[in-house]
């Protein structure tokens, strides 16, 4: 065996069992369940560190045995991964209030449900390092939070709002918000190449990134149950706990979420405003360095150019003048044509030298650049 880990399978269906066992068996130590009750009866002589449970089950399907787990203090940390063929919203909302981590779909792809279960697993570990000192500090923060009024959160969360630079410090400031109005949810921020979706452990699970994906594109303002959705062009926020038996605070803290998403995702935008400004003016530097190096190699070569021309024409001369001894013309014929040819040839040479207009061009581009810099 590959892993010290311990996998719980539980699924009515016998050939599903044997394949997830033979599959699985290669990385952990796999025990399967024929029903829910045969896993529950197991439990105390063996807690697993992981479940994998088919959704439906005649006698007790898998949402009711994860209920059960979650109740209980020995399995209520342990990761859970629903397995059906299901994949609408509703089956997956009943999934996470159930207590689930992950849905697969069945038939399984084997490579993918292992490294689900990997992910799981290093998570499980790294909350449970990190349960103590939430415990330790429960108490500080609620003393803290409750002296705060719904308004104070509200105004502290546009405070802090105005000094976030960073795409996360916004998203961190927003879970600290529903933190203070005692909710529970998870926020995503979208941009062209970025995505972030973070909830106030910090690293969603990946049942929780499919719920927000879908609602996030089903309106402004989604209410669903308990649930509440506000969704703006870069920021979702999904509220899973709105107190409905209290509608008066329900509307209230229905209206505060509004405003801070709003504004949050208005912060958003003029970030990325800031860096696409940020990335122009750096492209338009170089742009005017290599002018700039365009423009003077130029008026090397363009130099260089004139100087071999002058050399050109008087060896075009001195060869003339070899011609003539042997024509024997005489001296006023002879300059005549020399200084005929010595015309025509300077007026080739400046017909052909661009230097200066070139050179004019480049710097009024040069001009024009620095100034939008």
């Amino acid at each position: 065996m590959g892993s010290h880990n311990t996998i719980f399978v539980v699924d009515d269906d016998l050939d599903s069992r044997e394949l997830i066992e033979l599959m699985l068996g290669q990385f952990y130590e796999v025990e399967t369940f024929a029903s829910a009750q045969a896993c529950l009866d197991r439990l105390p002589a063996q807690v697993p560190d992981f479940f994998l449970l088919d959704v439906s089950m005649p006698d007790m399907d898998g949402f009711s045995l994860c209920r059960i787990l979650r109740e209980e203090a020995a399995t209520r940390h342990v990761p859970v991964i629903f397995a059906s063929a299901l994949v609408d919203l509703d089956s997956h909302l009943a999934g996470y209030d159930a207590g689930g981590d992950d849905f697969v779909v069945k038939p399984l792809n084997f490579p993918e449900l292992k490294q689900k279960m990997d992910v799981l697993l290093r998570q499980r570990e790294q909350a449970s390092s990190l349960r103590q000192q939430i415990d330790d500090s429960e108490l500080l923060t609620s003393l803290i939070l409750s002296s705060l009024d719904e308004y104070a959160v509200l105004v502290k969360f546009l405070r802090a709002l105005n000094g976030c630079e960073q795409y996360a410090d916004i998203a961190r400031a927003v879970v600290d918000m529903l933190d203070a109005f005692h909710l529970d949810g998870v926020v995503q921020f979208r941009l062209d190449a970025f995505e972030l979706t973070i909830n106030k452990q910090g690293e969603v699970r990946p049942i929780e990134a499919s719920i927000i994906n879908q609602i996030r594109d089903m309106g402004s303002v989604v209410t669903y149950k308990a649930r509440s959705a506000y969704n703006f062009e870069h920021i979702s926020l999904m509220v899973y706990n709105m107190p409905l038996g209290d509608p008066d605070l329900c509307g209230r803290l229905r209206d505060h979420l509004a405003i801070a998403v709003e504004t949050a995702n208005s912060r958003v935008t003029a970030i990325a405003a800031h860096l696409e400004n940020s990335r122009t003016k750096g492209e338009i530097a170089l742009l005017l360095r290599e002018v700039g190096d365009a423009a003077q190699q130029l008026k090397q070569r363009y130099g260089q150019a004139h100087l071999e021309g002058d050399e050109r024409m008087r060896e075009m001369l001195l060869a003339l003048d070899g011609e003539f001894a042997t024509l024997g013309m005489r001296e006023f014929q002879e300059s005549s044509i020399k200084e005929s040819v010595r015309r025509m040839a300077e007026r080739l040479v400046e017909l052909f030298d661009l230097s200066e207009a070139t050179e004019n061009i480049l710097n009024k581009l040069s001009r024009g650049l620095g100034e939008a810099l």
